[in-house]
C-alpha cells in the first residue's frame, strides 16, 4: 500500500501539534492522584519524593507518623542504616516505649537546611510535628562546612525552592537555602528551573495517571514499619563492643584503612552555624517539637592522629550547645561518648554501640 506525500506530510503535522497540546494542557485532563490511606505509621520515604515535594507522597508520609504519635528521625550518614542496629532501631524494640514508633530520612550530607524549603512549602502538613535532629560536629570540618552544590543537588530542588511564596520571616528562614541559591551560575540556574518545570509538566502521566491505573505502585515509595516489635533481648549481639574487631587505640574497626580521610575543623567559618539557627527559629515557627542529639566525635583517634585538631571539634560542639541553650531548644548531649572505646566504626561514624549509647540517652523522653 502506497501513501502519498501530502498524507504523511500532514499525519505528522498532526502528531506533532496533538503531542505539544498533550504536553501542556493534557495535565488538566487527568485528575490528580490522592491516594492518602495507607494504614499505621510509614517507616520512610523515596528521596525523589521529597526533593520534588510531590504529592499525596509527602503530605501521606508526614501524616502517618502525626496521626500515630510517632517522630521523625533526621540525621546525615551517621542516621542510615548500620551494620547492626541504630539508635531508631533500639527505640521502636523498646517495649516499654509503648506508645511511638521512629521513622527516618536520612543521607550523606543531608544536613538541617536541606529540609527548610520543604518545610516552608508544607507548613500544615509539617505544623506539630515532632523529630529528632542529630547534629553531627563533622560537617564543621574543612571540606565540609561552607554550601555543596552536590549535596543541595542531592536531595533539594532549586525550582521547588523558587516557586515557594515568602514574608519577610520567611525570608530569614531561608537564608542558608539563598545561599546555595546565589552560588549558581544564571546557566545552572535555568536548566534547574528546566527541570523542575519540564518534571511537573510530566507528573500528571507519569504520576497521576500511572498510578491511577496501578495504585499499588504508589505504595512502593514508602518503607513499611514493620507491625511486629522485637525487644532489646533480640539485640545482645550489638548492646556492646565486639573487641575482636575492634582497634582499640584508635577506636575504630580493624578494616577502616582510611585514617587520612579526616580532616579537622574549620574555625573560620559559620555556615553551619546560619544553618543550624536558620532551622530552629523556622521549626519554632511551626510548632514542631525537635529533640536535637550533639553527636559524638571520636576523640580516641582524632588524638592519636591530629592532636591539635581535638580543640577545635570540642569548640564547636560547645558552641552548638550555646546556640541551643540561647533557643531554648531541647537538646541530648552526646558528647560523652567521644572517648568510649567501641563507641565509633571509623574516624567519624558511630558504631552500633555507639547508637545503643545514644538510644539510652533518649529512650525516657518517650516513656
Amino acid at each position: 500500500m502506497f501513501y502519498k506525500t501530502q498524507n504523511l506530510a500532514s499525519n505528522g503535522v498532526f502528531i506533532v501539534v496533538a503531542t505539544i497540546l498533550l504536553f501542556f494542557f493534557g495535565e488538566f485532563l487527568i485528575p490528580e492522584f490522592k491516594q492518602k490511606t495507607i494504614p499505621g505509621q510509614i517507616a520512610t520515604l523515596n528521596g525523589f519524593n521529597l526533593k520534588y515535594n510531590d504529592a499525596p507522597e509527602v503530605e501521606t508520609f508526614i501524616r502517618s507518623i502525626k496521626e500515630n504519635n510517632g517522630v521523625l528521625c533526621l540525621g546525615t550518614s551517621e542516621s542510615t542504616f548500620l551494620d547492626g542496629r541504630n539508635y531508631y532501631h533500639y527505640l521502636n524494640n523498646d517495649l516499654s516505649i509503648k506508645e511511638t514508633r521512629f521513622s527516618i530520612l536520612a543521607g550523606a550530607g543531608r544536613t538541617c537546611g536541606m529540609y527548610i524549603p520543604l518545610l516552608m512549602a508544607n507548613k500544615d502538613i509539617f505544623d506539630s510535628l515532632k523529630i529528632i535532629y542529630m547534629i553531627n560536629p563533622v560537617y564543621w570540618r574543612n571540606d565540609l562546612s561552607t554550601v555543596s552544590k552536590e549535596y543541595w543537588y542531592r536531595y533539594s530542588s532549586y525550582g521547588m525552592g523558587q516557586n515557594i511564596s515568602m514574608n519577610n520571616k520567611d525570608t530569614i528562614h531561608f537564608s542558608p537555602v539563598k545561599e546555595y541559591y546565589e552560588g549558581l551560575n544564571y546557566f545552572k540556574r535555568g536548566i534547574l528551573s528546566a527541570e523542575y518545570f519540564l518534571r511537573e509538566k510530566r507528573k500528571a502521566y507519569f504520576h497521576d495517571l500511572h498510578y491511577a491505573f496501578a495504585s499499588e505502585n504508589f505504595n512502593d515509595q514508602f518503607g513499611v514499619m514493620s507491625e511486629l516489635r522485637g525487644d532489646l533481648s533480640n539485640d545482645q549481639n550489638f548492646l556492646s563492643p565486639d573487641f575482636s574487631e575492634l582497634d582499640t587505640t584508635w577506636n575504630i574497626l580493624k578494616s577502616f584503612h582510611n585514617h587520612q580521610w579526616f580532616d579537622p575543623i574549620n574555625s573560620s567559618e559559620s555556615y553551619r552555624f546560619r544553618e543550624l539557627k536558620a532551622f530552629i527559629s523556622l521549626c519554632k515557627e511551626l510548632k514542631i517539637d525537635v529533640t536535637y542529639v550533639v553527636c559524638p566525635y571520636n576523640e580516641r583517634f582524632i588524638s592519636n592522629y591530629s592532636p591539635a585538631s581535638l580543640s577545635g571539634y570540642k569548640k564547636v560542639t560547645d558552641q552548638i550547645k550555646i546556640i541551643l541553650e540561647q533557643e531554648n531548644s531541647i537538646y541530648v548531649d552526646a558528647t560523652d561518648i567521644s572517648g568510649i572505646v567501641g563507641a565509633f566504626n571509623d574516624h567519624q561514624h558511630y558504631s552500633s554501640y555507639g547508637a545503643f549509647l545514644i538510644y539510652q540517652k533518649l529512650k525516657d523522653r518517650y516513656k
